[in-house]
């Protein structure tokens, strides 16, 4: 597969039962760091590498009717779970404090990991695509490889009227819960975790209330929201607080002096708050990058609107090659 990552292969495993969807773990640069990737149908192909960052909201690949969509467009889907929210260990402890995530320390760190680990796999001329909260590390990975041939910034959560969106309110209360004190945090894990245990398809559905689109996504892929409800029972509450921290406090303003040369696309649904649209509209203005609207979707807009998604994808990927090695 990865000439030179299959060396570290640690373990092969399926979240759904599918072979085209099978997990590999590999370290990175012979060290203790390890990352889960899922490479749809197994290999490297000579199709448009279409890089995925898993975010927090849903740490599982997208379905496999999304990435036969993508295959027949020619783009091959390749998705990477963060430290830490499948069976590789997290992030060391030091990069999770209070501190550490103000100074954005661990976005750094992912951002590198992520950068070295597709460095490995030989890809160039990819597309790298965030959702929700990780798009924050998608954003200094463009900083970093010359390799991406566009971002595609799918929900991002970088304008201040990020909590007004949050649904339904008892949510939003428990989000907030978690990033103002750690005995705060523990509480609202716990809550979290005994939510989930009861029904994780509930619980998704409440968090996607707003989408129609979202929720039908939901609905034809249960499977993969109730290994997602698993994943985040598991997840330690400081990677809970990081990953929250970072998108709704201390990430919320990117450089638009960085941005304004960036080959990238920010994508939105419409099936959200009016007030977010017209902010999120503005922040793109400022930021100076093109806005997609979709018809389908919000949290999962890319998801639910692939359609959409392969049509900014063949606009900006018209006559590049892809290479592999």
């Amino acid at each position: 597969m990865f000439k030179r990552a299959q060396q570290n292969d640690a373990s092969r495993h399926s979240d759904r039962g599918s072979p085209r969807r099978d997990f590999q773990r590999f370290s990175i640069c012979d060290t203790s760091i390890e990352i889960e990737a899922m490479v749809y149908n197994d290999r490297l192909s000579d199709l448009t590498p279409l890089v995925i960052i898993s975010p927090l909201e849903l740490a599982m690949p997208p379905s496999v009717a999304f990435c036969e969509k993508m295959w027949a467009a020619g783009f091959q889907t390749i998705f990477l779970r963060r430290p830490g929210f499948g069976k590789a260990p997290g992030l060391p402890d030091a990069l999770l404090t209070r501190q550490a995530v103000k100074e954005r320390a661990a976005l750094a760190a992912e951002a590198a990991i992520f950068t070295q680990l597709v460095d490995e796999m030989g890809l160039k001329n990819y597309i790298l695509m965030g959702a929700g909260t990780s798009n924050s590390i998608c954003y200094r990975m463009a900083q970093l490889s010359a390799n991406i041939k566009h971002s595609i910034y799918s929900n991002p959560l970088f304008h201040p009227g990020i909590w007004d969106v949050i649904r339904p309110p008892w949510l939003r209360a428990m989000i907030r819960q978690t990033i103002q004190s750690k005995s705060g945090m523990k509480v609202a894990v716990r809550g979290l975790r005994a939510l989930l245990r009861r029904d994780p398809i509930w619980f998704y559905k409440q968090f996607a209330q707003k989408s129609a689109g979202d929720v039908a996504y939901i609905e034809r892929n249960k499977r993969d929201f109730q290994r997602a409800g698993l994943l985040l029972q598991k997840m330690k509450p400081e990677i809970f607080f990081y990953n929250l921290q970072s998108a709704l406090v201390e990430d919320t303003r990117w450089d638009a002096e960085f941005t304004r040369t960036l080959k990238a696309t920010i994508l939105s649904g419409t099936e959200t708050l009016d007030d977010w649209k017209r902010d999120i509209k503005l922040e793109a203005d400022r930021l100076r990058l093109p806005i997609e609207f979709a018809k389908s979707g919000d949290l999962f807009v890319a998801y639910a609107s692939p359609d959409r998604l392969i049509d900014i994808l063949k606009r900006h990927t018209e006559g590049a090659v892809s290479e592999t090695k």
